[in-house]
């Protein structure tokens, strides 16, 4: 039986976000190996702000074709302490439409879905401008879904904010 759960999107207003990122490619492997790295680096880095928390950034502009790059990363207070080879990023303070994720492959791509078609209905437009970032903001514990190898992860627990353009 399939689970039909309707995504709960809701309008939430975020505060600037600074990240010490990672580039990578769009594969559940290339942002894995990416996390390792990040992880490593940034685990004892005292300007981290969450270490229940990694974030994966969606360049939202290429929703227009098809998303090929992420950058996978970490919040921090400030970047002050980034260590060699890492980028960094900042997201505006801006309004996003959120919506959980939690649940098996089929349920991400249900959620993805329906955040899709919500902003087709909502009289928002999602912001798929250049240097538009949305993100996935993936719980640790009590999995770490980075440690599990991308072809045979089951179940997935993190918030999509999808960045919604400004009136």
């Amino acid at each position: 039986m399939t689970n039909h759960v309707t995504a709960d999107i809701t309008i939430v207003e975020r505060p600037e976000m600074k990240a010490v990122v990672l580039r990578t490619q769009q594969s559940g492997r290339d942002v894995r190996e990416a996390w390792k790295e990040i992880e490593h680096a940034m685990l004892q880095q005292p300007d981290r702000i969450r270490h229940d928390q990694g974030l994966v950034f969606i360049p939202e502009w290429q929703w227009q074709t098809s998303v090929e790059t992420l950058w996978v990363g970490v919040e921090v207070r400030s970047f002050d302490q980034v260590p060699p080879g890492f980028e960094t990023l900042t997201i505006p303070a801006k309004k996003f439409a959120r919506a959980t994720v939690r649940g098996d492959r089929d349920q991400m791509n249900r959620i993805y879905d329906q955040l899709w078609k919500w902003f087709e209905h909502s009289g928002y437009k999602r912001d798929i401008n250049k240097g538009s970032y949305g993100y996935e903001l993936n719980r640790l514990a009590p999995v770490n879904p980075f440690h599990v190898p991308a072809d045979t992860i089951q179940y997935f627990d993190f918030d999509i904010y999808a960045p919604i353009q400004p009136d």
